[in-house]
């Protein structure tokens, strides 16, 4: 359905200016999904703006929310961004069934057991050993950690590349802020990287890793490139592998980020093989979000974190997450008996 032909199907609640491009993608959405979009600042909303939707949340209207001092051109791209996220839910619960990356009892006992094993083994060679206390609490962090980044990171690359492709007068903007988030993403967990075990610290930057060189060959732009803009990473630029194999970098969690983040980039390139410029539609878009459930299992798969999470509805989510400071507690209760004590 070309966006022209959407303009003026129905009337966003919103009276804030916006450009053409942006007000036709809003009306195709609309349209598309039959659905409102009401556009909101707020002085205190996340930099990347926030979409509270119909198929995630038990609310009655599609709500983007986005920093009051963004204007222009970042604003556009917030929209945008939010707009295709919600393209590819709906079309999911239109097409095929909407669902995400939930946790129950079982699973999450699953995640900080296994967690719990890998800091025992990281552990066992320090010679400065974790509190015990800051051992117990980091195992649900940490858990709960992936859980977040899982369920964000694989639909990143997929709403990215659909903008850059179908939205040409957003690139500028769109690079600079994925520059921006990729350094801080790589930044995240690096001043606990001497606390939590390092599997978890390579997986967690071989991940945000792999998007950013997915994006930088896709896109295409070298300064999205980890290993030209992460300062850890400058080190590994144009090193021949005989160089690598024989210095002290081999040993580094930094480098086996990289050789890790190189195996996901595969993974991630084998299941992005999608037509970017192809025109809107329910189908197209619930592709989309098959796309990114099969990308989501192959990373799990790759990280042996499958039994994790579970595929549940969205209202599974929502319960189970005021229900996490009991799934912790019965999961501590499992692994440590008697050593943890009620409270």
């Amino acid at each position: 359905m070309p966006l022209q032909n959407t303009v003026g199907c129905r009337a966003m609640k919103t009276n804030m200016p916006l450009s053409k491009p942006i007000r036709r993608l809003v009306a195709e959405t609309e349209q598309m999904l039959d659905t409102e979009i009401t556009l909101l600042r707020k002085p205190e909303a996340a930099p990347g703006g926030t979409l509270v939707d119909v198929y995630s949340y038990n609310v009655d209207k599609n709500v983007i929310i986005f920093p009051a001092s963004y204007i222009g051109l970042l604003k556009d791209f917030v929209i945008a961004k939010q707009c295709t996220h919600l393209l590819i839910k709906g079309a999911a619960v239109k097409k095929s069934g909407y669902h995400v990356l939930s946790f129950t009892p079982d699973s999450v006992y699953t995640g900080m057991r296994q967690i719990y094993l890998d800091a025992l083994k990281d552990e066992a060679k320090k010679d400065k050993k974790l509190p015990v206390k800051k051992l117990i609490d980091m195992l649900f962090l940490l858990y709960r950690q992936f859980h977040e980044d899982i369920n964000e990171l694989p639909w990143n690359p997929i709403v990215n590349a659909r903008i850059y492709y179908r939205m040409e007068q957003l690139r500028k903007t769109q690079l600079y802020i994925l520059l921006k988030d990729g350094k801080e993403d790589m930044d995240e967990m690096a001043d606990t990287m001497e606390i939590i075990p390092r599997r978890y610290f390579v997986l967690d930057k071989s991940m945000f890793y792999a998007r950013d060189l997915y994006l930088a060959k896709t896109l295409p732009a070298d300064k999205l490139m980890p290993v030209v803009n992460i300062p850890q990473m400058k080190k590994f630029d144009h090193l021949e592998v005989k160089e690598m194999l024989t210095t002290r970098w081999t040993h580094t969690a930094w480098y086996q980020s990289k050789v890790f983040g190189d195996a996901m980039l595969t993974i991630m390139e084998k299941h992005l093989a999608v037509d970017w410029n192809a025109e809107p539609g329910l189908d197209y878009y619930a592709d989309l979000y098959q796309t990114g459930v099969s990308l989501t299992n192959a990373l799990l798969a790759y990280m042996t974190m499958k039994d994790w999470f579970i595929w549940e509805k969205p209202q599974h989510l929502l319960a189970a997450e005021e229900q996490m400071a009991t799934y912790e507690k019965d999961a501590l209760k499992k692994i440590f008996g008697d050593l943890i004590e009620d409270s």
